[in-house]
């Protein structure tokens, strides 16, 4: 036994004394094919991969995007397990729901460019100390004082003779002023005539009140000549921030209290400008805040009347505008108390709207177009404009209530063919028609909403009394001739409505990335993941395929 156990020892020895090359030796029985396998195994593994072409480095990562994109159905598009019939379908399924998606974005995008633009109720409301109380204008509708007409008809000339017909008389002043005078009225002679013959505003306004403070009324009013001829105007904005060149107007004297801001419907009041600017605002809601006038018709006076009636024509527009009261004007007539109160419409548009084209938004910002006279655009300054320019092409002359400075010739009577045909020459397309002035995209309108009762006798006679007034005015005649009129405002804030864009680009992205999104399950991660596989991917694949070199013996 322990010799068997030691020649076990002595084998295990020699087993270990080997050399490691003589270990992996194969046994006795095994083949030469048998013995080399391994090698040829390790060559095979050694053998350097082929190299893909771009065609198929393409084919390969384009399917690979196809099975993990997170757009609905392109994975079914790229996998293999499915029927090419299958694969076509969804392939179908994803094209028609491009097409749908396009469709509707397009629709999106043509409402975007064709109507930009959508006029809303602005949540805000202007408060009532952001607005100026409105422009008045105040003619008496009696074109001629009768004790001056009479004068006039009997012992003035015969171009005073002419005036006064065309003044009273429906007839054209073409046929009246028809014959070769002897002597023809220029512009000095023809405002001479107008003023001399028109009721002056210091008769026309027996009283003023201004929030419940009694003032001159040649403190608030100043005399205008307009086409209905001698009116009284007051809170128009100073001359010289209504127009341009003021000093070269060619218009009546006119003051102006102090002290007088900038304000603009666009702009509005100057953040530093004192309470008492002018124009003046309204310091609060009522009649007690706002204007009381006593009005003269002086019914005695009257020759020939604008109307079928007694009374005045009475129109609230904006301060920075010229008025045109023959077309626009309301008629009030003596013996009654009127109340009007007075609404603004307000206008205002969003400052985005400047880069939308203005043949689309259909509206002007100050900034992009300057007139010629006025300081601040509007539509009833721009159109003033264009007819003026327009007589002035065509007849050398423009009328007396239109916008001049003191070179411009006045048209006078040897020029009253002319005015008269302007119309015929209108009507031929000889003259624009004043299509460059668009609306302004900021404009403040006023409307009013009169009530009235008449006057009564029994009950005049105490406020006569307490008036003190100038005259000894009696009761009879205060009915017969006296208007009196209250204009106020009833809300502290008034609605606004605003211009603004009905789409912008974040609203446009979004109706587009909803539509997408519906469609096809579209989000910016399909983007990123559409540029990953055309630009990084792409780019590390291509360095990895030239890093890889073929084995040359």
């Amino acid at each position: 036994m322990f010799f068997s156990l030691k020649l076990n020892l002595i084998k295990l020895r020699l087993i270990c004394s080997k050399p490691t090359g003589q270990r992996n030796q194969p046994t006795h029985g095994m083949t030469g094919a048998q013995t080399n396998r391994p090698a040829a195994v390790r060559a095979r593994s050694q053998k350097p991969a082929r190299q893909l072409s771009y065609f198929e480095s393409f084919v390969q990562d384009f399917r690979e995007y196809l099975l993990t994109s997170t757009l609905h159905g392109l994975r079914y598009v790229g996998e293999k397990k499915l029927t090419w019939f299958e694969r076509f379908f969804w392939l179908a399924a994803f094209c028609s729901a491009i097409v749908c998606a396009a469709f509707f974005i397009l629709n999106v995008y043509a409402k975007w460019k064709l109507s930009p633009m959508i006029v809303s109720i602005n949540p805000e409301n202007i408060q009532l100390n952001k607005l100026p109380f409105p422009a008045i204008t105040i003619c008496n509708v009696n074109q001629a004082k009768k004790s001056v007409a009479e004068r006039y008809k009997n012992d003035g000339g015969l171009i005073d003779k002419k005036l006064l017909e065309s003044l009273c008389l429906s007839t054209p002043d073409a046929d009246i002023f028809e014959n070769e005078l002897s002597e023809k009225a220029d512009w000095e002679h023809t405002r001479s005539f107008l003023i001399n013959i028109t009721q002056p505003c210091n008769e026309m306004l027996a009283m003023c009140i201004w929030d419940s403070i009694r003032m001159s009324c040649q403190d608030l009013f100043n005399a205008q000549l307009t086409d209905e001829g001698l009116c009284c105007t007051f809170n128009v904005v100073h001359r010289e921030k209504m127009f341009r060149n003021p000093r070269e107007l060619n218009d009546m004297n006119i003051t102006f209290p102090n002290p007088s801001v900038e304000w603009t419907p666009e702009s509005g009041f100057p953040d530093d400008a004192p309470p008492d600017g002018f124009p003046w605002r309204p310091q609060g809601i009522g009649t007690d805040h706002g204007l009381t006038l006593l009005l003269d018709a002086n019914v005695a006076e009257y020759y020939c009347s604008s109307t079928k009636t007694t009374g005045f024509k009475v129109l609230l527009h904006n301060p920075i505008e010229t008025p045109n009261i023959a077309k626009l004007g309301e008629v009030y007539g003596p013996g009654i108390e009127v109340r009007v109160a007075i609404e603004p419409k307000i206008l205002d548009a969003n400052p985005s709207l400047k880069h939308i084209d203005i043949n689309k938004r259909l509206c002007l910002f100050s900034s992009e177009k300057e007139l010629f006279f006025y300081r601040t655009y509007s539509l009833r300054n721009c159109e003033m404009e264009c007819e003026a320019r327009a007589m002035l092409d065509v007849c050398k002359c423009v009328l007396y209530y239109m916008p001049k400075n003191k070179t411009t010739r006045v048209c006078g009577t040897e020029d009253a063919k002319c005015y008269s045909d302007m119309r015929k020459y209108v009507l031929n397309g000889r003259t624009h028609n004043c299509d460059e002035c668009l609306p302004a995209c900021t404009e403040i309108s006023y409307t009013e909403r009169p009530s009235s009762a008449p006057l009564n006798k029994e009950l005049i006679k105490n406020y006569i009394n307490s008036l003190n007034l100038a005259a000894n005015r009696s009761p009879e005649y205060f009915i017969s001739n006296m208007l009196i009129v209250h204009f106020y405002f009833e809300n502290n804030s008034f609605m606004r409505f605003t211009k603004e864009e009905v789409f912008g680009l974040t609203e446009f992205l979004s109706n587009t990335g909803g539509l997408l999104g519906l469609c096809l399950g579209f989000s910016m991660m399909s983007v990123v993941e559409l540029l990953y596989y055309l630009t990084l991917r792409a780019l590390c694949v291509a360095r990895k395929n030239k890093s890889v070199r073929p084995f040359v013996r």
